[in-house]
């Protein structure tokens, strides 16, 4: 039998992604232990919360591989390609691995005949190729919740809990403690979680889950303490503090004071693992992490004359701290915001939130079968007396939002990861958009 081209394999798992979205651990357990339970060969980090997450992971990865760790990192959804969420020292998965690693798992679920989701099956992939790739540690970021989600299996005692919000309520809950609780549950029997408190209810969900299953809960703010320098322009610098270290002016290469947080939390994490194994995470190692930490489409500057922003706020706590901080950071006359997102998210509350930030909106529909109808978040603008248009096309649209701007305007792409990552592709393509910039350099900023 011919071996499939790379296009047939991701044909073949995007297949899969009809099936929707299936919380529960039965089909998935049931694959892994087919291919040998490769998730129980190397410890993980276990990243769970609602925002922040994929900073999060970025940032542990980029402290332990600069430790001298073989790091595997899974993460999700990507925004250009696949084998964005699967990668061993930041090198994404190689296009040979991946077809042979879709026959594998492929082999399996037929064989087993198991029905399996797209994710269950790249989480699968992501196991098995970090077992046979012999990483130390494994930075893992939950798909959605926590509890039932298929990382969920993974091996190690280090759980990350960042700032939880509401989303996805359809399928875990729109209440803040019933969204925590699901979050939580990936806390391990007598592990260590480290947390930010949030609310009172959030704080209370936490604790009781970690004293239910033994752990040690270390919440920022309590146990350790991050603090923000200036903010006016970006690198951010940040002093961070726990019972056994003061580390300062540690500097930040990912835009955004809420990055401090994440910051901290990884850093916490990190340093606990290090402790736990006897391999030393030196103080150079976490300043260059910090420093070259990378993570695309979160507060990212892709171009300038006008500016183009980009950053995934597809909930309305992620587009308040993103508004906050692009308000805060950058120097414009007028915005354009290219707004694209997902049926199932909090539409009108994300968009009431963004008529304060936005003087004009270009609605977009993301190449994805879950995108909202453009014409439908029209009509929730108009309500708000907003100005705005519709072009499906995001290409079509950023076209349009760069005659419109002038050199010392903004465009901002938000939404949907699908809006940000379909923008960013195009940018990239384009050599007018070409520039090589660094976050500190170039930008017309506050300040």
């Amino acid at each position: 039998m011919a071996t499939p081209t790379a296009e047939e394999s991701l044909n073949y798992l995007y297949s899969l992604i009809p099936k929707g979205i299936k919380l529960g651990l039965k089909n998935i357990s049931t694959v892994l232990s087919e291919l040998g339970d490769p998730q129980q060969k190397t410890p993980s980090i276990h990243i769970a919360g609602t925002n922040g997450k994929g900073s999060t992971a970025a940032f542990c990865e980029s402290i332990l591989r600069n430790a001298g760790y073989r790091v595997g990192l899974y993460t999700s959804p990507h925004l250009i390609h696949f084998s964005e969420r699967i990668q061993v020292n930041r090198v994404p998965l190689p296009e040979s691995e991946m077809v042979s690693l879709i026959t594998r798992v492929k082999n399996v679920v037929e064989n087993l005949k198991i029905p399996i989701t797209f994710f269950e099956f790249g989480t699968a992939m992501a196991f098995l190729h970090f077992a046979e790739q012999e990483t130390n540690i494994n930075v893992i970021e939950v798909g959605m919740g926590g509890r039932l989600d298929a990382t969920s299996l993974c091996k190690g005692d280090i759980t990350i809990i960042t700032s939880i919000a509401k989303d996805h309520t359809r399928y875990l809950g729109d209440k803040l403690e019933e969204i925590a609780f699901e979050k939580a549950s990936v806390i391990k029997e007598g592990g260590t979680v480290f947390a930010i408190k949030g609310s009172k209810k959030v704080h209370e969900v936490i604790k009781k889950i970690s004293d239910q299953k033994s752990a040690n809960t270390q919440f920022l703010g309590e146990h350790f303490n991050v603090e923000k320098a200036t903010e006016k322009t970006p690198p951010l610098f940040i002093t961070f503090r726990n019972q056994n270290i003061c580390l300062k002016d540690l500097e930040l290469s990912l835009i955004g004071g809420f990055q401090a947080s994440n910051a901290a939390l990884a850093l916490s994490a990190c340093l606990h693992h290090a402790h736990k194994t006897g391999k030393e995470v030196d103080q150079q190692s976490i300043r260059k992490g910090l420093k070259n930490t990378s993570w695309g489409g979160r507060m990212e500057v892709i171009s300038l004359r006008p500016t183009i922003l980009l950053d995934i706020a597809h909930n309305p706590a992620a587009v308040k701290e993103m508004a906050k901080f692009a308000q805060k950071l950058f120097s414009y006359t007028k915005l354009i915001v290219i707004f694209g997102v997902m049926k199932d998210k909090q539409s009108d509350e994300i968009l009431k939130k963004l008529t304060s930030f936005a003087d004009h909106f270009i609605l977009v529909r993301p190449n994805q079968e879950r995108s909202e109808n453009p014409i439908r978040l029209k009509e929730i603008l108009r309500k708000y007396n907003a100005s705005c248009e519709v072009i499906e096309s995001i290409p079509k649209a950023i076209r349009k939002a760069k005659q419109t701007a002038l050199p010392d305007d903004m465009v901002c792409v938000t939404g949907s990861i699908f809006t940000v990552g379909e923008a960013k592709q195009y940018l990239e393509n384009e050599s007018d958009f070409k520039t090589n910039l660094s976050p500190s350099t170039g930008l017309h900023l506050n300040g």
